[in-house]
């Protein structure tokens, strides 16, 4: 052995310590110059998930491409049924139980001095006007090939205007977004719904004039308020596109089987672990021209205004979140 290696080596270990780990970057190093020199060797697995059937009815969207609806067309109150109240008290609001207290003593906590906090933001935002929500939906022609969605013209099912990729499992069942939808040998043509939903302008104004004001405490209800809004705007257009899909008679009677999504399909956003590629949104915000209702991506990725979710939504009964 060298003398520069010596007392590094184990007859049964191998290199130790320090050399060890040069040694193991240098094989990983090598490993990847090799995939490099030789792209023919990377193979990616774009077989269909036996998990996923195929022979599945296709609905058929009551509409091609997309519609607005205004304030005027959505009533609060119905968006409040799909809030997450959980998400609000103790994540945006921060009133989380205590480790000593006991569940009683937390929900006659949140009965005494929280929840009429949250029925005076709710009296006070529909007095004042203080959320505008505002809503972009449709629904795409679309075919999988591969780990690919094939996106087509609403006007015209043979002209692509965009492709998203998706990545695979690559153990468990192999799940990939692209198996929830026809394939594009089967011939048949599929609907995939997308929504961007936005609370306005108006909410990201407001916000910043209370904490202009040092008003610390109100910034924190109204901000929360703001933004859990948002996310029940999101489900509540996700449940209408369930509906007008179909799949009304599957619908869950209560907001908690809804979080935990108890109904048929799923909503995506890019960023999710099943669709990394958060460039992809860019895509989607142009194929909905939300710039229509003032919404839009700036280049470091963030979605404006603050208080805005964009998703696509998937209907096979299969899809349901899953992890690479």
């Amino acid at each position: 052995m060298p003398a520069k290696t010596a007392g590094k080596w184990d007859d049964s270990q191998g290199f130790l310590g320090e050399y060890a780990e040069t040694k193991k970057i240098k094989v990983k190093l090598e490993t990847v110059e090799k995939v490099l020199e030789n792209p023919e060797e990377i193979v990616i697995d774009t077989r269909h998930s036996e998990a996923v059937d195929v022979n599945i009815e296709r609905p058929t969207p009551p509409f091609w491409g997309t519609k607005i609806l205004q304030p005027q067309d959505i009533p609060i109150e119905d968006i409040w049924w799909y809030l997450d109240i959980q998400a609000l008290v103790a994540g945006q609001w921060q009133f989380r139980k205590p480790r000593e207290q006991s569940k009683e003593e937390y929900n006659q906590f949140l009965a005494e001095k929280v929840y009429p906090v949250l029925d005076e933001w709710k009296t006070k935002i529909l007095a004042e006007n203080l959320l505008h929500p505002t809503v972009i939906y449709g629904y795409f022609p679309c075919q999988s090939e591969g780990n690919s969605l094939l996106i087509f013209d609403p006007e015209n099912h043979q002209k692509q205007v965009a492709c998203f990729e998706f990545p695979r499992q690559k153990s468990r069942k192999r799940l990939c977004i692209a198996d929830f939808f026809a394939s594009k040998e089967s011939g048949k043509i599929d609907v995939f719904p997308m929504q961007a939903v936005t609370v306005g302008e108006i909410a990201t104004e407001y916000a910043h004039k209370l904490f202009a004001e040092n008003d610390y405490k109100n910034y924190l209800y109204f901000h929360g308020m703001a933004v859990q809004t948002a996310e029940a705007l999101a489900e509540w257009t996700h449940a209408k596109i369930r509906r007008e899909l179909g799949f009304g008679s599957e619908e869950p009677d209560n907001v908690r089987d809804v979080l935990a999504q108890r109904h048929r399909g799923s909503r995506y956003s890019f960023g999710y672990p099943a669709c990394p590629n958060i460039q992809d949104q860019y895509k989607q915000v142009e194929l909905l021209q939300t710039d229509r209702i003032k919404m839009y991506m700036d280049e470091s990725e963030q979605i404006y205004p603050e208080q805005s979710t964009t998703a696509f939504i998937t209907y096979h009964p299969v899809s349901k979140y899953f992890n690479l």
